[in-house]
């Protein structure tokens, strides 16, 4: 461990209340999109009007943390007026930051003094690039992804007071940084681009070549575009002796448990070099964690190397983890008084246990929480299971936190598929 090395910032995505809230405060800061502006349209994204709410719940968090606003897509002439009123309501809000690209964003950014973090979108890959932002007043640049950690190191020597982001973990894209037209060309349309948010994935198909003779190129119908995920957390030693300011987190479309899996298993990474207590054996245990939410597979990115067909997922599409989240069923009922629940158990063939541990939401909270004291029909029970043609069970059970529960909220399970545990 070097004792010098500076504690960075761990950034996590958030894209909407219950993410931002179920993440507690495991990272320092956290990035968002509003409706429009962002390079995740599909995201639920937050409302405008919400700025200054989602501010103030990170800045009276304990520790604090910090909020930034994403606006980095490409800009047109009929959106200046409204990007520069959401510029006008972040200044309002007091924002911690705004992620841009386009150079209009990055001017009108700079008119209502807002620190300026310059997207993974801009492609800084050299030393040249990064002083024109750092002069530019950039507080923070996000490196392209197409970066060794040896050019990271090179960049980051060069500046004055601009920090260096970079992406540790989560979902790389085939082409440079997203700066791609595949699927706005594929849809035939601009509302599709990748650089405005709305890319479609058309490099996690398979695809078949043929040409204008109906010759068809001949390969084994694997998956050649679909990039494995970024996964650093094997080389936290190295990323911190390179003196990396930010470690990203990508994934402002997954779940609120894939946020606060990830930026757990980074956070405890961390600390544990810092502290001088990282090893092998904590490794092998983040790893497994990670494996247990979204993920097309790991691999270092262009860290060490430039990627190779190994680190590519030729036969899988989207998501790879054995661990699945299975609907149960809902909430029925809920006393606060007893911290006891009435619940609807409509999936066949699933075993609830006493002690098991569930997912329960809606589209504002997400909670996990384990049941105990199984009640059915009065009568206590330490498992019960819906069988085809049984009707929905009606349990009453007891939590063991201090939370409440929501009529009509969905009760998931996380399970590992049994195809996975064969093999």
């Amino acid at each position: 461990m070097n004792a010098s090395s500076p504690i960075p910032e761990l950034l996590a995505p958030v894209q909407d209340w219950k993410t931002l809230k179920f993440v507690g405060t495991i990272p320092d800061s956290i990035y968002f999109g509003v409706n429009n502006y962002n390079m995740r349209k599909k995201a639920h994204n937050f409302r405008k009007e919400e700025l200054s709410n989602i501010v103030t719940y990170c800045h009276t968090r304990t520790p604090p943390m910090k909020a930034y606003l994403c606006t980095n897509i490409l800009i047109y002439n009929s959106e200046l007026e409204e990007i520069e009123e959401l510029f006008n309501q972040a200044n309002i809000a007091d924002i911690d930051g705004v992620i841009v690209h386009d150079i209009a964003a990055i001017q009108l950014a700079k008119r209502y003094k807002l620190n300026l973090h310059i997207s993974t979108q801009a492609n800084i890959s050299n030393i040249v690039s990064a002083q024109f932002y750092e002069q530019l007043g950039a507080e923070r640049i996000i490196l392209a992804r197409e970066l060794s950690l040896n050019q990271i190191k090179e960049i980051k020597c060069s500046l004055n007071t601009t920090k260096v982001e970079c992406f540790v973990h989560g979902a790389m894209c085939t082409s440079i940084s997203g700066r791609c037209y595949f699927s706005a060309t594929i849809r035939d349309s601009e509302h599709y681009s990748a650089n405005r948010g709305n890319c479609i994935q058309p490099c996690r198909r398979k695809w078949r070549v043929i040409d204008d003779q109906t010759n068809e190129f001949i390969y084994d119908g694997q998956m050649f575009l679909n990039a494995k995920d970024l996964c650093m957390i094997e080389y936290i030693p190295e990323l911190l002796e390179a003196q990396i300011d930010v470690f990203k987190i990508e994934g402002r479309m997954k779940d609120p448990l894939y946020v606060k899996t990830v930026s757990s298993c980074y956070k405890e990474a961390i600390e544990s070099y810092l502290e001088g207590t990282f090893t092998q054996e904590k490794v092998t245990h983040w790893l497994k964690e990670l494996s247990k939410v979204h993920n097309r597979g790991f691999h270092t990115g262009f860290y060490f190397q430039n990627p190779t067909p190994e680190n590519i997922e030729l036969t899988r599409r989207g998501n790879i983890s054995p661990y699945k989240k299975q609907y149960i069923g809902k909430v029925l009922n809920f006393h606060t008084a007893t911290k006891t629940a009435e619940i609807l158990i409509e999936k066949r063939d699933i075993e609830i246990q006493d002690g098991d541990e569930f997912i329960i939401e809606n589209s504002n909270t997400f909670i996990i929480e384990k049941f105990k004291n199984l009640l059915f029909e009065g009568n206590p029970v330490n498992s019960i299971k819906r069988t085809n043609g049984d009707p929905p069970i009606s349990l009453n059970i007891s939590l063991t936190s201090q939370i409440s529960l929501y009529l009509d909220q969905k009760i998931y399970k996380i399970r590992k598929s049994i195809k996975s545990e064969n093999l």
